[in-house]
């Protein structure tokens, strides 16, 4: 199998239009922390979908925000949970000076028109699945019975197996369904957004990430794979 082969289906929608999901009373999105770094004017940021912010940590976090941000506004009665504690992909010299993940997300969330009142912060998650294991917390916590997870297209199958895998009681709680960040913007300005995704996913950085996604998933069905 080629390795250009292997990502051809992640280039096309992962799921039904997600701008059309129904709002109930009790439904929640969860938005995943991409890869953060900071800009030039030396603030914490999520990162680009690009090569250069591959190097440092999940690329396209930016893009989850902004799907969020859509996302909140077509559905205004629900909530959001979202944050992080100091996340595990950053050099050691900046651990001290970095903020929590949930400061970060929070103020790019409130810098793109989320209210303040309808984001849910949890502040001790570094990892996908320690995330999780946070979801699995607060969602009983909140009553939701139906739970949006927002990440990137290309971190869907290793998130699902996770759940899959060690998660049977956060599904006995709420109906749980995943929506590619890239899906919503497309849907959402297909002129804006459309091309630079599918260039990015075209892309040698991206074909790599998605192989280490895959064998990632492999190993969580296989039993290998080391949980933290």
């Amino acid at each position: 199998m080629s390795r250009r082969y292997c990502v051809r289906r992640y280039l096309d929608p992962y799921g039904p239009n997600p701008l059309s999901m129904i709002n109930t009373e009790r439904s929640a999105y969860a938005l995943l922390a991409g890869g953060i770094k900071q800009d030039t004017s030396g603030k914490w940021v999520s990162t680009d979908f690009s090569a250069e912010d591959d190097t440092l940590g999940a690329p396209g976090g930016k893009l989850r925000i902004f799907a969020a941000a859509v996302l909140m506004r077509e559905h205004p009665g629900n909530l959001l949970i979202t944050g992080g504690g100091k996340g595990h992909d950053m050099p050691a010299s900046t651990i001290d000076e970095r903020p929590l993940l949930a400061d970060i997300l929070s103020q790019e969330l409130l810098e793109c028109g989320v209210p303040k009142g309808r984001i849910l912060l949890e502040r001790r998650s570094n990892t996908t699945f320690q995330e999780l294991q946070e979801l699995e917390r607060m969602v009983p916590a909140h009553g939701f019975t139906h739970l949006s997870v927002i990440t990137s297209r290309w971190h869907i199958p290793r998130c699902r197996a996770m759940v899959d895998a060690k998660f049977s009681h956060l599904k006995e709680l709420a109906h749980i369904e995943y929506i590619a960040a890239e899906d919503v913007l497309i849907a959402y300005d297909p002129a804006r957004w459309q091309k630079e995704i599918a260039d990015g996913y075209a892309a040698d950085f991206m074909i790599e990430r998605i192989l280490k996604e895959e064998h990632g998933v492999a190993q969580i069905r296989a039993g290998t794979y080391n949980f933290k």
